[in-house]
């Protein structure tokens, strides 16, 4: 793991934090150690009926840091299986945490993996104060007011995937960049 230091510098190398919320739903945000930030919904494409992750197009969203020469992070959520899932499912899900770490690891950019519930505890997100997925979008809204947080222009709610990649990388950003709460 890397720390503040060797991540920022002397203040003046800008960072991006990228959190990574896996899955079909899921979701990739960047922010800037100025704030900055850019967010989209995981990239699939369908083989058949079977909707998959564009590996070529994560690919090409991941090799961006090192064309454009620009220091990264990434926080990676773990995948678990949950109960009662299928197994189709559960080798779905370890499949696409898969490709997303190697995605990370061919294009050598630093990064961890994090557990859920301690991102979401950053926050002051618990599964004992009801949905996690609503407080996460209240919080989402509180910190960053201006961000588009639809998957499309025609969506009329919030992409979960966008919201958990974007509280993923703000995690990321005040672990590293000093402004975590102790």
């Amino acid at each position: 793991m890397l720390s503040a230091c060797v991540l920022c510098g002397d203040g003046d190398i800008k960072v991006n934090y990228i959190g990574i919320d896996p899955g079909l739903q899921g979701g990739i945000a960047t922010i800037r150690n100025s704030g900055e930030m850019t967010t989209l919904i995981m990239p699939t494409h369908k083989i058949g009926k079977k909707r998959v992750l564009d590996n070529a197009r994560l690919a090409g969203i991941f090799s961006l840091s090192d064309l454009l020469n620009i220091k990264s992070y990434a926080i990676l959520e773990q995948q678990q299986p949950m109960p009662k899932q299928g197994v189709t499912s559960m080798f779905s899900i370890g499949y696409g945490f898969g490709v997303l770490k190697q995605c990370l690891i061919d294009f050598s950019i630093p990064h961890e993996v994090v557990r859920a519930q301690v991102w979401q505890k950053e926050f002051g997100i618990s599964g004992r104060k009801g949905n996690t997925k609503a407080q996460a979008l209240q919080i989402c809204q509180s910190l960053f007011p201006d961000t588009n947080l639809l998957a499309t222009k025609r969506s009329k709610k919030p992409h979960d995937g966008i919201v958990d990649a974007i509280l993923i990388a703000e995690y990321g950003r005040r672990r590293h960049g000093g402004t975590a709460k102790k």
